[in-house]
């Protein structure tokens, strides 16, 4: 008689059985989204605390048969339609008992830009790098308070430097030499989160303010490619990023 999996409740723990899962058949998946904030940065469990329904995970698109098998094994319903016809880049699925929907996104992060993220699947244990984190936070244009409080908790937790631990500034800095939009993007985010820190108080301040000026004079600090001054000569005139569709999801409504 076969097994029934229970989903934990809880998404942190859900998430964890996933990637054990998905790792027992040599599979690698990582966290990215709150939930990996969550797992890294203690202040996403105290100071900047919010709630995190759902779980965002990166894989390889080269194993995305193997994801639907281990999704699928375990319980998770597929959003048929949408995987079908996004087999090679993205993956939907949902925990019905729980209401959680599981979105995975594959080698490739795409929302407002594109970051491939095929490379830091590799590092790290359950999540994504907090460099590779903190930059899908950063290229959200129309941002809500989840990715203020995600970016202050980051900031508060890691120093930014341009060594193996914390936020590597000269990886950051190297990404948006090369790329205009990317830079113009990340700019205005830490300008808008330099405001927003104002609001904290003095000790977290100290803290939060002065790491988010040193990214922002690492990135401004980086000679910039070619490719970059041209489009720079464009500027805001013409758009530089891109919106997500509207989802219309109702499978969980």
């Amino acid at each position: 008689m076969e097994s029934v999996v229970t989903l934990p409740a809880n998404g942190l723990e859900a998430a964890t059985q996933i990637i054990d899962n998905a790792e027992r058949v040599g599979v690698r998946l990582r966290l990215l989204g709150g939930l990996a904030f969550k797992q890294l940065c203690p202040s996403s469990n105290e100071r900047y605390h919010r709630e995190n329904k759902d779980i965002d995970l990166m894989g390889r698109r080269e194993d995305s048969k193997k994801i639907a098998k281990v999704m699928e094994g375990l319980g998770y319903k597929p959003r048929e339609v949408f995987n079908k016809l996004n087999m090679g880049q993205r993956l939907i699925y949902y925990d019905l008992v729980n209401m959680r929907r599981v979105d995975l996104f594959l080698d490739e992060f795409i929302m407002c830009h594109k970051f491939n993220f095929k490379e830091s699947i590799l590092a790290g244990t359950y999540t994504l790098p907090i460099t590779q984190l903190v930059m899908t936070k950063l290229q959200v244009v129309e941002k809500t308070d989840k990715e203020y409080l995600d970016l202050i908790a980051a900031f508060h937790d890691f120093d930014v430097t341009d060594r193996m631990t914390g936020i590597r500034g000269d990886e950051i800095a190297d990404l948006c030499s090369r790329d205009w939009g990317i830079y113009t993007t990340f700019r205005k985010s830490l300008e808008s989160l330099l405001a927003r820190a104002e609001t904290l108080n003095s000790d977290e301040k100290s803290i939060v303010i002065p790491r988010v000026q040193k990214l922002l004079t690492f990135m401004g600090g980086k000679p910039k490619s070619i490719a970059w001054k041209m489009r720079a000569r464009i500027g805001e005139k013409a758009r530089w990023y891109d919106l997500p569709d509207t989802d219309n999801d109702t499978m969980l409504a």
